[in-house]
C-alpha cells in the first residue's frame, strides 16, 4: 500500500458519450420517479381530505337527523297524550249519556240497540259511568206496579201488535230527546 496520491483524470480521459447519456437518462428516470411519487402523495392526501370531509358531513347529517327525530317523537307523544285526554273526556260523556238512556230502558240489550253498539260496549259504558258517577250507579228498585207507559209486546212472533210497536217507538223518541237536551 503506497500512500501515493491519486491522480486526477484529465479532460482527455473524460467519460465516453455513451456513459454520459446513460447517466443522464438514469438521473431523468430518478427525477421522474420522485415527481410521480410527489404527485401520488398529493393525490392521496387530497383524496384522504375529501374522505374525511365527507365523513364529517355524514356525522353532522346523522346528528341533525337524530335531533329532528327526537323533536318529532316528542311532538307525537304530546299529540297522543292530548288526544288520549280528549278521548277520555268524550268517553265519560258517552258513559253519562248511556247511563241516562239506560235509566229509561228496560235492558242493556235495548240500550245497545238504541245506541247501535254491542251489548258488551253498552255494559262497558255503564260500568264507566258507575265509576265516574257513583251516585248515579244506585239503581232504583222497580216498583211492583206496572208502568202505564210500557205496553205489552207481542207474544206470538207471527202476530202484529201495532199499539206496542208504536208505543215502543214513541218511548225511544222520548229517551233520545231527553239525551240530546
Amino acid at each position: 500500500m503506497t500512500d501515493a496520491p491519486r491522480q486526477r483524470r484529465t479532460r482527455s480521459q473524460a467519460r465516453s458519450p455513451e456513459l454520459v447519456a446513460r447517466l443522464q437518462r438514469s438521473r431523468q428516470r430518478s427525477l421522474q420517479r420522485r415527481a410521480d411519487a410527489a404527485a401520488r402523495e398529493k393525490a392521496i392526501t387530497r383524496a384522504v381530505g375529501d374522505y374525511l370531509a365527507a365523513w364529517n358531513a355524514i356525522t353532522h347529517a346523522e346528528q341533525s337527523r337524530d335531533r329532528e327525530v327526537a323533536a318529532l317523537r316528542a311532538q307525537i307523544d304530546t299529540v297522543i297524550t292530548r288526544a288520549a285526554s280528549e278521548i277520555t273526556t268524550h268517553e265519560h260523556a258517552q258513559a253519562s249519556a248511556s247511563a241516562a238512556v239506560r235509566a229509561h230502558v228496560q235492558t242493556d240489550e235495548e240500550l245497545a240497540d238504541l245506541l247501535e253498539i254491542t251489548v258488551k260496549r253498552a255494559r262497558q259504558l255503564l260500568a264507566g259511568s258507575r265509576k265516574t258517577n257513583p251516585e248515579r250507579s244506585r239503581r232504583k228498585t222497580p216498583s211492583k206496579k206496572a208502568d202505564p207507559t210500557i205496553l205489552p209486546t207481542r207474544t206470538d212472533p207471527g202476530s202484529r201488535n201495532l199499539v206496542a210497536d208504536k208505543a215502543s217507538t214513541t218511548s225511544t223518541d222520548a229517551v233520545l230527546s231527553h239525551v240530546t237536551e
